[in-house]
């Protein structure tokens, strides 16, 4: 069953992409096709909860593709954009860091080597099954293409959406849990109390743990 939460984007200031610039593989009958490229943007609370704020995958042209990086990073303002850069990856990371030199316009870039001692599928349950697991990844209601490859993971063959969330996933900067807040915030009133701090100092600490709140669907 599905159950809904509420919050402000403008509550989600610290934003996250990531980006697998897809290459072409053999298909099944050893034929080379265009892999899809995948781009997640993600945003966590001081909950540790994530919120997926875009996820788009297609097969386009190297150029349109670097447009839309540059589309992405002016919507939603990203403070990294990460881009998978392992083998020959690495010289589309360099293209991109190229491009936004020759324009004029610096991206929050960050080349991402994937580990190569274990399995895709094992790098991205490790990462999104906690996070599921726990109630604290949140999907809009309209991304229904991430939504199946998630319901379907690992057993598809189709998971650039899903991987690419695991790898935004890891860019965000680990942060305290919400125990680990409560303790944090206990001892802190704790000290104003011992120290004969007004009851508005106190209250006004405790007001701040507060936060305002707009529609998100839970995934």
């Amino acid at each position: 069953m599905e159950t809904e939460t509420t919050i402000a984007l403008s509550d989600l200031p610290e934003r996250y992409a990531f980006l697998d610039p897809a290459s072409s593989r053999k298909d099944n009958e050893h034929r080379l096709v265009k892999a899809r490229s995948a781009i997640v943007v993600v945003a966590s609370d001081w909950l540790g909860r994530i919120f997926v704020l875009d996820a788009w995958a297609g097969r386009c042209s190297t150029d349109a593709l670097i447009e839309r990086i540059f589309r992405t990073h002016e919507m939603w303002k990203l403070r990294v954009f990460g881009i998978e850069a392992n083998a020959m990856q690495e010289l589309f990371f360099e293209a991109v860091q190229r491009d936004a030199r020759l324009r004029g316009k610096p991206l929050p870039l960050r080349a991402v080597h994937q580990p190569t001692h274990v399995t895709k599928d094992w790098r991205i349950r490790t990462v999104l099954q906690p996070l599921v697991a726990g109630g604290r990844l949140f999907l809009r209601e309209d991304m229904l293409e991430l939504r199946t490859e998630l319901t379907a993971f690992p057993l598809s063959p189709v998971k650039d959406l899903v991987d690419a969330l695991a790898s935004a996933v890891k860019l965000v900067p680990r942060r305290s849990t919400r125990r680990e807040t409560d303790q944090e915030v206990e001892k802190l009133l704790d000290y104003l109390r011992k120290t004969g701090a007004p009851p508005a100092v106190i209250e006004e600490v405790v007001r701040r743990k507060r936060f305002n709140t707009t529609r998100w669907r839970m995934g």
